[in-house]
C-alpha cells in the first residue's frame, strides 16, 4: 500500500473516531442536559475556538506545507517547529489576555464565568497541540492511535460526570481536559524526533511574517463564518436555538469529516510535487479528489435529507426535533466544502498563492455577517444555516474562479450529473422502510444500508466510478 493510501486509511480512520465518539457523548449529553444547556456550551465552545484561531495566525495550515518540505532535514525542521511554536505562544498570550478583559467586563459572560475561565485552559494548550507537525511528517498513524485513546477516555467520563441538568459545566471541562491532554502528549512524543531550542531570535522569524499574515488573514475570515454564526445566533437569539443549530452542525458536519479525509493527506504530497514542478501529477492528483468529492457527497446529502428527523430524534431525542429543518437546510455544505477545499487548501496553499484564497474567504466573510445579521432575528436557526450555506457556496466559486488560473481542473461534469441523477432515488428509500418499521433507530441504520448497496450497485456496474471500483478491488484483495 503506497504511503497515501496508507494516510487516508489512517485518516478516514481518525474521521470515523472524530464521528462516532462526539455523536455518542453529544446524544447523552443533549438528553441529559437539555437543548438550553447544550446550547450554552456550544456558545462558550464557539468564543474559545474564534480565540484559538486568531492566536494560531495561520500556524496550522503553515504549518503542515513547511513541515512537509524539510521533513527529511531535522535540523531546519527542528528550527522550524521552534519558531512556529514560539510565534504561537507569544500570539496566544496576547489573545487570552484580550480574552480575560472580555469576559470579565461585558454582562453577556458574567452568569457562566465558570465556563469562560475553564476556556483559557482550552486557549493555551492548544499551542502545544501541534498536530500540523504530524500532518506535515505524514504520521496519521499516530495521529489516529492518540485520538482513539483520548476519545475512548472522554467519552466513557461523560457518562460518570454527566447526571443531570445541572451537570453542562462537567460536559464543558471534558472538552478542555482532552485538549490539554492532546497538547501535552504531542509535545512529548514530538520531542522524540526533533529538538525544541526556544532561544530565538527575533529576526530570524522574519521570514514567517508575510505568509504567516496571508493565512491568518484567511483563517481569520474562514472563523468568521464558521464560528461567529454561532455566536451572533447566541446575542441575537438565545441559547435553545444555539442547541437546535448545533446538534444540526454536528450531524450535518459528520460527512465533511470524511469527504475532506484525502485532502488533509494530499496537501504536503502536493506541496512536494509542485516544488519538484510535477505539474502533471499534481493536476492528477486535483482531478482524483475532485471526483472523490462528487462521488461521495451528493449520496450523502440526499441520505441526511431523506431521515433528518430520524436522525434528529435518534441521536439527541424529541426535544430537539425542531432542529431537523436546520438539518436539512445545511446537508448540502458537504459538496460546497468538499470543493472549497480543494480550490483553496489543495491547489492555491501549496502553490503559495494565499492571497487569492484570502480574497474568496473574505467575500464569504462578508455575506455571512450580512445575512447572519438579516436573518438570525428572523428566522433564528434556520436563517444562521441559511447564511452558512450561501456561505460556503461564494467561497467555493470564487476559490474556484483563482485555482483555475493556475492549473487546467479537469472536472468530470458527466461523472458529476449522473452521481447526482442516481442519487435522487436515495432521498425516496426511507418511504419504502417506513412501511415495514416506524422505529426511529432501525430506520436510521436500515436506510444507509439499503442507500449504500444500491449506490455501490450504480456506481460499479452503470457508471464504472474508478474510485468505487478501486476501493471495492481492494476491499475484495483484503478479504
Amino acid at each position: 500500500m503506497s504511503k497515501i493510501k496508507k494516510n487516508l486509511f489512517y485518516n478516514i480512520l481518525l474521521s470515523i473516531s472524530q464521528v462516532i465518539f462526539p455523536l455518542i457523548t453529544f446524544s447523552y449529553a443533549a438528553r441529559v442536559i437539555n437543548p438550553d444547556g447544550i446550547g450554552l456550551v456550544a456558545f462558550v465552545e464557539s468564543i474559545c475556538r474564534y480565540a484559538m484561531l486568531i492566536a494560531a495566525l495561520g500556524v496550522p495550515i503553515y504549518g503542515i506545507k513547511e513541515v512537509g518540505k524539510y521533513k527529511d532535514d531535522k535540523v531546519k525542521l527542528s528550527e522550524l517547529c521552534s519558531e512556529l511554536i514560539f510565534i504561537h505562544f507569544i500570539t496566544t498570550i496576547f489573545i487570552i489576555l484580550v480574552y480575560t478583559l472580555m469576559i470579565f467586563t461585558l454582562d453577556k459572560f458574567h452568569q457562566d464565568l465558570s465556563f469562560y475561565i475553564l476556556g483559557i485552559f482550552m486557549i493555551l494548550s492548544n499551542v502545544f497541540v501541534i498536530e500540523w507537525y504530524f500532518q506535515g511528517i505524514g504520521d496519521f498513524k499516530y495521529i489516529t492511535g492518540r485520538t482513539v485513546i483520548i476519545r475512548t477516555l472522554t467519552t466513557i467520563s461523560v457518562f460518570f460526570l454527566v447526571t443531570n441538568s445541572q451537570d453542562s459545566i462537567y460536559f464543558f471541562l471534558l472538552s478542555v481536559v482532552a485538549n490539554i491532554l492532546n497538547g501535552f502528549i504531542n509535545f512529548w512524543y514530538a520531542k522524540k524526533s526533533i529538538s525544541f531550542n526556544f532561544n530565538i531570535k527575533l529576526s530570524s522569524l522574519k521570514k514567517h511574517y508575510k505568509p504567516l499574515l496571508y493565512i491568518f488573514s484567511t483563517t481569520l475570515s474562514i472563523s468568521v463564518y464558521i464560528l461567529l454564526d454561532t455566536v451572533m445566533l447566541g446575542f441575537l437569539s438565545d441559547e435553545k436555538a444555539v442547541g437546535f443549530y448545533s446538534i444540526a452542525l454536528r450531524i450535518g458536519r459528520v460527512p465533511i469529516l470524511f469527504v475532506g479525509a484525502l485532502g488533509v493527506v494530499l496537501i504536503p504530497q502536493l506541496a512536494y510535487i509542485y516544488g519538484k514542478n510535477n505539474l502533471q501529477e499534481f493536476s492528477r492528483l486535483i482531478s482524483k479528489s475532485i471526483n472523490f468529492v462528487i462521488t461521495f457527497s451528493f449520496p450523502v446529502i440526499f441520505l441526511i435529507l431523506g431521515i433528518s428527523e430520524e436522525l434528529i430524534v435518534t441521536l439527541a431525542g424529541d426535544e430537539f426535533i425542531e432542529a431537523t429543518t436546520t438539518l436539512q437546510i445545511v446537508s448540502v455544505v458537504v459538496f460546497f466544502i468538499g470543493m472549497s477545499n480543494i480550490f483553496g487548501l489543495q491547489i492555491l496553499t501549496p502553490m503559495g498563492k494565499h492571497k487569492y484564497l484570502t480574497y474568496s474567504v473574505l467575500a464569504g466573510t462578508f455575506i455571512s455577517i450580512f445575512l447572519n445579521y438579516i436573518l438570525i432575528p428572523i428566522l433564528h436557526e434556520n436563517g444562521a444555516a441559511i447564511s452558512y450555506v450561501l456561505t460556503e457556496l461564494v467561497v467555493a466559486v470564487t476559490t474556484f474562479y483563482f485555482a483555475s488560473k493556475f492549473i487546467d481542473m479537469k472536472i468530470d461534469y458527466k461523472l458529476m450529473v449522473k452521481t447526482f441523477l442516481f442519487c435522487v432515488p436515495i432521498y425516496f428509500i426511507p418511504l419504502g422502510i417506513h412501511s415495514f418499521t416506524r422505529n426511529n433507530v432501525l430506520l436510521s441504520i436500515l436506510t444507509p444500508v439499503v442507500a449504500g448497496l444500491y449506490y455501490l450497485g450504480i456506481q460499479v456496474y452503470l457508471i464504472k466510478n474508478e474510485i468505487i471500483i478501486e476501493l471495492t478491488n481492494k476491499l475484495k484483495q483484503k478479504l
